[in-house]
């Protein structure tokens, strides 16, 4: 099927709708994080991956961001995993666009997925900005060879990863979006992360001085894309604020609702119903922003609500 760039369709047509999550809804069907199987589904086991994308097409979603998450090399090497890079990679792009094509015939773009994520969430065992350069940049250039239409850096923390991954991302030569997670201090600033911080706290950077450090030192392609993400939905509205205040290029969102559940699932009774999640929606999408969707604990129902608000087009 024939698909403008996405880059035309971000800038040419109204508010893009992105999908909604792929590891909760994994973690639905009883798959845990953090383990090999759950590495391994796209190759395992690719008729429950095809039928999350399938739902989310169905849903109303043009942008579906394929289950690259966690098959960056540094974390596939910690699982012995290392030799099945690429054929984990090219799986996520092929099944999903098989899948949503065969969902729906409107027009849908397929994204990429490369994120933070190391083994056990715990982020002290990512390796060095060099090395994450270099991983962003194989991992970029491996899913755009299979059919990716963008990148989506996601979980960005600090300005490091945000550098290093965005050079990374870029020699693929697609539209990127940096995906920060946020929070709101106490008082009130946007800032980096994911637990209250104090306002005193001189080592939390505000929203607005991260990226305009980031860019200062890594100057954005003119279809970057800077997004708010995996975050609270009451954090989600001023984290975009701040974004505005230093960017004027494509912007985007896709909060999370919920929370992590151990040993490796959601708690999805914490989650907000599809029509609490869409009213919440309702600022963002006044203030014009290019792409809107869902992060974890957000499913198909939730971005079909999300689709009929906006008015988008019919699903077939």
């Amino acid at each position: 099927m024939t698909r403008a760039p996405f880059s035309d369709r971000l800038t040419k047509g109204p508010t893009v709708l992105m999908d909604g999550a792929m590891n909760t809804e994994l973690s639905r069907m009883g798959l845990q994080f953090n383990t090999e199987e759950w590495l391994q589904v796209n190759c395992t086991c690719p008729q429950i991956i095809a039928e999350i994308h399938g739902n989310y097409a169905r849903a109303g979603a043009e942008v579906h961001i394929a289950n690259s998450f966690a098959t960056a090399r540094h974390v596939l090497a910690d699982f012995g995993l290392e030799a099945e890079f690429e054929s984990l990679n090219r799986a996520a792009i092929e099944v999903c666009r098989e899948a949503i094509d065969a969902a729906s015939d409107r027009e849908q773009w397929v994204a990429g997925s490369i994120s933070t994520y190391a083994p056990g969430h715990d982020r002290t065992r990512l390796p060095n900005a060099a090395v994450l350069e270099r991983n962003a940049a194989d991992q970029a250039e491996t899913l755009a060879k299979a059919g990716a239409d963008l990148i989506v850096l996601e979980m960005v923390f600090t300005v490091e990863q945000a550098v290093a991954m965005l050079r990374g991302a870029m020699c693929a030569g697609l539209p990127v979006s940096v995906g920060f997670v946020c929070d709101v201090a106490v008082d009130g600033r946007a800032v980096l992360g994911n637990s209250r911080v104090a306002p005193t706290d001189e080592h939390i950077l505000s929203v607005a001085d991260a990226i305009s450090t980031i860019f200062e030192i890594c100057p954005p392609a003119k279809d970057t894309i800077v997004t708010a993400m995996h975050s609270e939905l009451e954090d989600t509205g001023p984290a975009l604020a701040a974004i505005a205040s230093v960017w004027d290029g494509a912007k985007a969102v896709y909060p999370n609702t919920g929370q992590y559940k151990q040993p490796g699932g959601w708690d999805f009774d914490a989650c907000c119903s599809p029509d609490v999640f869409r009213l919440a929606c309702d600022d963002w999408l006044a203030t014009g922003v290019d792409m809107i969707g869902g992060c974890c604990g957000v499913g198909p129902a939730h971005i079909q609500a999300l689709c009929q608000k906006m008015g988008a087009r019919s699903h077939s």
